[in-house]
């Protein structure tokens, strides 16, 4: 339920302009003169905008009987899992380490804990700058990194938002005004200049399919949903009365 506050005398037209409007969350109307009187709505913007930067996050799970083995083998995993990205032209700099562990395991099956060994754990995430690439990026790295290689997610970005915030920002702004002009209108009185605007912004990721490359070796590469990317931004403006 969206709720109506009406602040001061109030006209008989713009009573029932509300009452044929409904009620609204996003809607305030003061009509009390001085600097408090106004209109304040919220206007919402938002555009599409396909992604243009990937994030994969992999790494390697190794366990041996031995902390020096399970990590000399973690080492290597990770390692070509590395230079895998890294041959599918992703710069040093759009390479980063996010996690490196090391733990023991035990078997409690028995009365007391039994030591079974240790379990290496090293996590990367790389910036694919190609998103066309995905596919080639992530198969080849699985592939480098062997069965100890674990994929944690991937997910898609935009590098450059301005624009898309900008266009998104001018939606709202003329949602805002419309809905002040039409509420001015019904209410029999004059929308004056905006006197506050306040501005929020939100990055959503949507998903649609994409069709996969061949892989190299012939067969096929694992399919790779882009996604199209929402640029949302929502504004709250009050209007001077006239």
């Amino acid at each position: 339920m969206r709720t109506l506050r009406l602040l001061g005398p109030i006209s008989a037209g713009l009573a029932m302009a509300f009452a044929l409007t409904g009620c609204t969350s996003d809607t305030t109307v003061n009509n009390q003169p001085g600097e408090s009187s106004g209109i304040t709505v919220n206007g919402h913007g938002e555009v599409q905008v396909p992604p243009d930067i990937g994030f994969i996050s992999i790494g390697v799970q190794s366990t041996a009987s031995t902390v020096a083995d399970a990590r000399d083998r973690a080492a290597g995993s990770a390692d070509a899992i590395i230079k895998s990205i890294k041959k599918n032209g992703v710069a040093d700099k759009d390479i980063k380490t996010t996690g490196l562990s090391i733990y023991p395991n035990y078997d409690y099956s028995r009365s007391s804990p039994r030591l079974t060994g240790y379990t290496v754990s090293n996590n990367l995430t790389a910036k694919v700058r190609k998103v066309e690439n995905m596919s080639k990026v992530v198969d080849e790295a699985i592939a480098a990194g062997g069965d100890d290689v674990r994929l944690q997610s991937i997910s898609f970005g935009i590098d450059d938002e301005s624009k898309a915030k900008q266009e998104a920002r001018e939606k709202a702004m003329a949602d805002a005004k419309a809905k002040a002009e039409e509420l001015a209108k019904l209410g029999g009185v004059s929308l004056g200049a905006p006197v506050t605007i306040s501005e929020t912004q939100a990055f959503n990721e949507g998903f649609k399919d994409i069709a996969s490359a061949p892989s190299t070796d012939g067969g096929v590469s694992t399919p790779i949903e882009t996604g199209t990317n929402t640029v949302t931004v929502d504004v709250s403006v009050r209007w001077a009365l006239k």
